[in-house]
């Protein structure tokens, strides 16, 4: 969507569905940025990797998880497709750039339905 008011350029965005399937097909580390809290009530994603955009080592788990290549291609997953677009959006001013936002989330939102409605395998969480 063209908008006036953004000076960054969008970055790739794809369905939970779309998410799922680079991941399992190893073309891509997907990453939830979502709470603890929300990670005990819905579980995690299969596969996808709980390191939450509030935790102040967010920038050293995400180095760490990516063995420090700012080029390999990673995805962000939140409950709806926000937080994880400010995440994107983050990294990529910061030199990131290969990042993906799931933009319907765990939850779903009006555009498409998510993670857990699209039936994709979801684990609970091991705080």
């Amino acid at each position: 969507m063209f908008n006036l008011f953004r000076t960054q350029p969008v970055g790739e965005a794809m369905t939970a569905r779309e998410a799922y399937e680079a991941m399992k097909n190893g073309e891509m580390i997907l990453v939830d940025v979502r709470t603890p809290n929300e990670w005990a009530k819905t579980g995690v994603g299969e596969g996808v990797h709980p390191i939450s955009a509030a935790d102040p080592n967010f920038l050293a788990r995400l180095e760490a998880l990516t063995d420090g290549d700012r080029r390999k291609k990673i995805g962000f997953i939140c409950a709806s497709g926000a937080r994880s677009a400010q995440v994107q959006q983050i990294l990529m001013q910061q030199g990131w750039e290969n990042v993906v936002n799931v933009h319907d989330g765990m939850m779903g939102n009006r555009n498409a339905p998510g993670w857990i409605r699209s039936g994709l395998p979801v684990v609970p969480w091991q705080g």
